[in-house]
Formats: C-alpha cells, sequence, structure tokens
C-alpha cells in the first residue's frame, strides 16, 4: 500500500513538473512573439524635424518611417496657425526608400505650422500623427 502511494506521489510531481515546464515554453513562445505584433510603422526622422525654428521656408517636407509605407495611400498637408492648409500637392515615394515620403511645399510665411500625416504600412495598418515647426520672422 505504501509502495502505491509513493508511486501516486511521483506520478503527481511528475504531472506538475510538466505543467510548470509546459507553461513556461508557451509563455517564451508568446513572448517571441510579442514584438512582431506591436511593429507597426512609426515615424522616426522628419525634414524640418519636430519642434524646428527655421530661419526660411523649406522646399519640402520629408518623413522617414520605421517601416516600408504604401507611398500611393500616404496623406500628407501643412497646416498654418489657423488650421488652413498651405499645400495644393500629393506626396511622393522618396526615391530608392520604400520607408520614405517628400511633400513639396511652396513658399511659406514665418509663423507656426503643424505638419499632418497619415501613412498605410505594407502590414496593412495606418499611422496616424502630427508634428509643429517654426518659420522665424527675419526681418
Amino acid at each position: 500500500m505504501e509502495n502505491k502511494m509513493q508511486i501516486k506521489k511521483y506520478i503527481e510531481i511528475a504531472i506538475k513538473r510538466t505543467l510548470k515546464l509546459t507553461t513556461c515554453f508557451c509563455l517564451c513562445l508568446l513572448l517571441i512573439q510579442v514584438p512582431n505584433v506591436f511593429a507597426h510603422a512609426s515615424l522616426v526622422k522628419s525634414d524640418p524635424p519636430r519642434r524646428a525654428s527655421l530661419s526660411e521656408s523649406p522646399s519640402q517636407i520629408q518623413l522617414w518611417f520605421s517601416e516600408e509605407i504604401e507611398a500611393a495611400y500616404a496623406s500628407v498637408v501643412v497646416l498654418d496657425s489657423n488650421d488652413n492648409n498651405v499645400t495644393n500637392y500629393e506626396p511622393q515615394a522618396a526615391e530608392g526608400d520604400l520607408k520614405s515620403i517628400i511633400l513639396a511645399v511652396p513658399e511659406l510665411e514665418p509663423g507656426g505650422y503643424k505638419v499632418q500625416f497619415r501613412v498605410l504600412s505594407v502590414d496593412g495598418h495606418v499611422v496616424e500623427s502630427s508634428y509643429g515647426f517654426r518659420i522665424k520672422n527675419t526681418h
């Protein structure tokens, strides 16, 4: 009888260890997959940069993202301090760089501006944000 109880205890211990190992293995697999789930495109660089104070109007806005984007579906506008769109152009894919788009801009007067963008990353997720820059009055 005592022999059966010891065997039963060993079986219980073996089952508990197997469950712990299986749980740890599943958690490790989950942690490996998490970065892929959150790996959507994000803005990594811009020209002019965020919060820049420029002495003259830029001829273009260029945005760089962490992943390739679908340039054909990109939207970029430059808004003045009254939230009026001051651009009449469509953004274009940067030549040779699938992670970047360029928007030509007209001559801008001194003041504050906001670059507002919306892009579709190749993984199918939409990224939308904005940032500001300023052109100093040099007169």
